[in-house]
C-alpha cells in the first residue's frame, strides 16, 4: 500500500527531492509521518492472485494533516478484498519536530483530493501495566528497522504488536481489522515494550496494544479484531485422509 501511494505522487506530479516529499515540502525540510492507520480486511487473496490497488487523497480530522485511503480489489472478480484509511502529518527532518502545512504544500496537495469527506477519527486507549494481559520488555529498534527517514517503519510495529499477541489467537484466528495511532518516533537502539490486552465483543477476539519506551513514554496505541480463520488447502487436505 505504501509503494501504491508513493506511485499515485510521483504520477501526478509531486514527487520531489525527497521520499514521497513534494517541491514545496522538499524546499522546507519536511517529510510525511503517519499519525494514524485503519485496515479492514474482507478476505485474504490467495497465492497467485491478482491485486489492484486504488489509492487517493482525501479530508482528515485535523488541519494538520491529509488523509489517503486505498482499496484492494481482486483484478479478475473486482471483489473487495481489503481497505484502509490513514492520516499522514508533516514533520521537520532536522528538527523531528512536527509542522503545520505551509500554505504552498497545501496548494499543491488540495487540487488532487477526490474525497472531501473528513474520515472518522480512530480513538484509541491507552493500556496501562496492570491492565495488560502480557507484557514484552527488551523490544530493541534495530538499524535494519528504519525506514529512510531514519525512523521506525510502521509495519515494523504491526510486527512487534502481533509477536506479543495470545498464540492460541494466532493460531487459530485471522486478523480482520487493524487500527494504529503513532504517539511518538522511535529510532535506533530505542528499548521498548510491548503491552496486550485481550477482551471479547460482539463475539469477536480483540486485542488492545500499546508500545511504549523502557522509560515510559507511548510510541503506539493499537487495537486487533480477530475472526476464526478458514481452513487451508492443507487442513482440508488433512480432514480427508
Amino acid at each position: 500500500m505504501q509503494e501504491s501511494a508513493a506511485n499515485h505522487i510521483k504520477d501526478i506530479g509531486l514527487m520531489g527531492d525527497g521520499f514521497n516529499s513534494t517541491p514545496e515540502m522538499s524546499k522546507r525540510n519536511l517529510i510525511w509521518v503517519v499519525a494514524k492507520m485503519q485496515v479492514i480486511v474482507d478476505r485474504y487473496p490467495s497465492w497467485g492472485d491478482v491485486v489492484e490497488i486504488d489509492t487517493w487523497f482525501g479530508g482528515a480530522p485535523t488541519m494538520n494533516g491529509f488523509a489517503i485511503h486505498w482499496l484492494l480489489r481482486d483484478a479478475n472478480t473486482g471483489e473487495t478484498l481489503a481497505q484502509a484509511n490513514s492520516v499522514w502529518i508533516m514533520m521537520n527532518k532536522n528538527t523531528r519536530k512536527l509542522s503545520r502545512i505551509p500554505e504552498e504544500v497545501r496548494d499543491e496537495i488540495t487540487p488532487h483530493i477526490k474525497d472531501y469527506r473528513v474520515w472518522d477519527d480512530i480513538k484509541l486507549s491507552k493500556l496501562h501495566d496492570n491492565e495488560a494481559d502480557s507484557v514484552q520488555t527488551g523490544v530493541i529498534a534495530r538499524w535494519s528497522d528504519l525506514d529512510v527517514n531514519h525512523h521506525v517503519n510502521f509495519a515494523k510495529y504491526v510486527g512487534w504488536i502481533l509477536e506479543n499477541s495470545p498464540i492460541p489467537i494466532l493460531k487459530s484466528q485471522e486478523l480482520c481489522d487493524l487500527s494504529l495511532e503513532f504517539r511518538n518516533e522511535c529510532g535506533v537502539g530505542d528499548e521498548l515494550k510491548s503491552l496486550t490486552r485481550v477482551v471479547e465483543t460482539d463475539g469477536h477476539t480483540e486485542c488492545q496494544h500499546m508500545l511504549q519506551f523502557e522509560s515510559g513514554g507511548e510510541v503506539m496505541r493499537g487495537r486487533t479484531k480477530w475472526r476464526p480463520a478458514k481452513q487451508t488447502n492443507a487442513e482440508n487436505l488433512r480432514s480427508l485422509t
